[in-house]
């Protein structure tokens, strides 16, 4: 059963989920990048975490461990849970949901951009709901994207890509949305290689130029933009 999978993995002291969602892409690359992954129960219980997910709690691992969504997140809980109750409920994911507020453990405002997903036991039913996080930096965002006071104080939006996004990724040439995809989607230089039939080299090479074309200072941001730009789906 993949709970207990992942409750006899927890008791280990693992931060990696990857080996219990399968078929969800992603997962292998972003067990060690700055991209969160959270699990919760219907009972808004952490059951999962890496340590990504931790350090944007500024709280640890184990200490997360059965414990509720407001018993870690405090107040924001309150914007966070109905989100994660419309996928046990619906069934369906929520994209690209930007979340702010202040965390107990934090100094200052945050903002995120969450991608949630059910994940259902051998019934069908969604016994588990899992996030993909990103925490966006106040420098990554545009003076002129900015929300208004109503806006930081609304429950959530879905957030769009800017129009420099869609600029940027209506440039790429087909081989660098390839590039892009498969990067993002946790895959090495060889597989890379081999896959689109080119030398390692001319892999290294396209991701370079990537990583200086979309402003991608690491890899987590090249998933981030792919994310954005519909690229790859989670």
């Amino acid at each position: 059963m993949r709970l207990q999978a992942i409750q006899s993995q927890v008791e280990k002291h693992s931060e990696l989920i990857s080996n219990f969602i399968a078929g969800e892409k992603l997962l292998s690359a972003l067990d060690t990048s700055a991209i969160g992954i959270v699990i919760c129960d219907r009972q808004f219980r952490y059951k999962a975490l890496n340590g990504s997910a931790a350090k944007m709690h500024n709280v640890p691992v184990e200490a997360h461990m059965g414990h509720t969504f407001h018993q870690i997140l405090g107040n924001m809980a309150e914007k966070v849970v109905p989100l994660w109750e419309n996928v046990f409920v619906s069934g369906r994911r929520l994209s690209n949901l930007e979340i702010t507020g202040k965390l107990p453990k934090r100094v200052g405002v945050g903002r995120w951009i969450e991608n949630l997903f059910p994940l259902a036991d051998r019934r069908g039913r969604v016994a588990q709901v899992g996030c993909f996080v990103i925490e966006i930096s106040q420098a990554q965002i545009p003076s002129s994207s900015l929300p208004s006071p109503t806006g930081m104080a609304a429950l959530a939006t879905t957030r769009q890509p800017s129009s420099k996004e869609g600029s940027q990724s209506r440039l790429l040439s087909r081989r660098e949305r390839e590039i892009v995809q498969l990067v993002a989607e946790g895959k090495s230089n060889k597989e890379i290689s081999s896959l689109l039939a080119i030398s390692v080299r001319t892999v290294e090479t396209y991701r370079s130029r990537l990583m200086l074309k979309l402003q991608a200072p690491s890899i987590a941001h090249l998933v981030h933009y792919a994310i954005k730009n519909h690229i790859i789906a989670i």
